[in-house]
């Protein structure tokens, strides 16, 4: 074994890693950050050109779920290396000291060795060199927070445009520095980011692309060990789920949340979207049940970065609380807690400064209508529905429009037919749903 040899085990790891990697679907860009490093870094290593730390390679195991095979060929090359080591140590030392022409494979061993202490020292200046400066950082933080809380003020494209801006600043300046701390506050930048555009790739029904940014923001949570940003991701993958049909899923990912958020705003949120998922599998006592844990949530004080300290779009208020409750009782045809809770979400959504097409009152004033067609009463909808029909086609957000949907499905019932009053309100609700925008494409996560 010499060092050739030496040098094809390394170049071979590089292309196993390559081969887990692209079987993983992860593209250099994207596995880059969750191994905390560059993507020349991994382009280095695939080729077998850049050495890295046994942890790096335990991280990769862990990230493609390899099973240890990726670390135990590290290892192996590192012994290998050390066995070559000392071979030719022994072979010079063997005649009494160090030979005068040393052998092809300690001149190698020596340059690896050379080289390696090189890459050392270059690295623990870049370390220091490769950083953005701690204002900038700053600027980001404040900007994500901006958009999360002025979420209700901007229409889903508008919202779009401004966090994918945001999103690819943060991803650039990651490649821009080594710094752990600062590498830490850029991907808390980037988890928000992508929670962000899950929300608004839901308000548009971009449903695989909002499932796809969920997802990485979860990632992200996970990269830096922040349970804020796990159990908003985790609820958000439960709503889509729902939203898409998935209730099992939905529960699933709801009861997720529910393990990660940390007490106060965060618990609320998850509670409450437990219990929209268990409405969807027809479950009335855990419904009830994650209601009242919400409910008992709210009274805890809590110091959340993302739910407490930004809140906004990660925020979750009494009145989305009162508004969850109600679709989820609607969802169950329970109509009388329904029509007390959306009653309740539109009290509390009025004693509020709001803007002007806020998202929850108009939820929940569909919710209460459709309660009231439900109980026969035509004319109380036709009043509540009567301040929605004028909302712009870019506010027109999923939620709202998946709401009116329902409202069209129930004045198609055969009691409502033949009545002037029910027809002209589902013409309005169908032209409503009809000229909601269609979405555009997003970039993937």
């Amino acid at each position: 074994m010499g060092p050739d040899d030496v040098r094809e085990r390394r170049k071979a790891l590089g292309r196993r890693l390559r081969l887990f990697r692209e079987a993983a679907n992860y593209t250099q860009h994207e596995f880059a950050p969750l191994t905390l490093y560059g993507r020349s870094t991994i382009a280095n290593v695939e080729t077998g050109g850049q050495r890295t730390q046994r942890e790096f390679w335990q991280r990769c195991d862990e990230l493609l779920d390899t099973g240890g095979v990726l670390t135990a060929d590290y290892d192996e090359v590192i012994v290998l290396e050390q066995q070559l080591l000392a071979a030719s140590a022994w072979s010079s030392g063997s005649t009494g000291g160090f030979a005068a022409a040393p052998s092809n494979a300690y001149v190698e061993v020596e340059r690896s060795i050379m080289d390696a202490a090189r890459e050392t020292s270059e690295h623990a200046m870049d370390a220091g060199a490769w950083a953005v400066s701690d204002a900038t950082i700053e600027q980001l933080r404040d900007e994500v927070s901006r958009i999360a809380r002025s979420f209700t003020r901007l229409t889903p494209a508008v919202a779009v445009s401004e966090t994918l801006r945001l999103r690819n600043l943060a991803v650039g300046l990651l490649e821009r520095t080594r710094r752990p701390s600062q590498q830490h506050e850029l991907y808390l930048v980037v988890a928000q980011a992508a929670g962000l555009l899950a929300s608004e790739s839901v308000d548009l029904g971009l449903w695989p692309s909002a499932m796809d940014y969920a997802r990485a923001a979860y990632t992200y949570g996970e990269v830096i060990g922040h349970d804020g940003v796990r159990a908003y991701a985790r609820g958000m993958q439960a709503t889509i789920a729902y939203w898409t049909g998935q209730p099992a899923d939905a529960v699933g990912y709801a009861e997720a949340a529910v393990t990660f958020a940390p007490a106060g705003v965060a618990r609320v949120r998850a509670l409450s979207v437990l219990a929209r998922a268990w409405s969807h599998r027809g479950a009335a006592d855990e419904v009830q049940q994650a209601l009242r844990a919400a409910a008992d949530a709210r009274t805890a004080d809590g110091r959340d970065l993302l739910h407490d300290v930004v809140g906004g779009e990660f925020g979750y208020t009494a009145a989305q609380q009162a508004r969850s409750a109600s679709t989820a009782w609607l969802q169950m045809d329970h109509a009388a807690p329904a029509i007390a809770a959306a009653a309740t979400a539109l009290e509390l959504a009025g004693s509020q400064p709001t803007d002007p097409w806020s998202t929850v009152p108009a939820e929940a004033r569909v919710d209460l209508a459709t309660c009231q067609l439900l109980g026969g009463q035509l004319d109380n909808a036709r009043e509540t529905l009567a301040p929605l029909w004028s909302m712009p086609v870019d506010w027109r957000r999923i939620g709202v429009v998946g709401r009116v949907h329902r409202v069209r499905r129930v004045l198609a019932e055969p009691q409502w037919r033949g009545m002037p009053k029910a027809r002209r309100m589902a013409e309005l609700a169908s032209g409503f749903v009809t000229t909601h925008r269609a979405p555009p494409a997003l970039p993937p996560a």
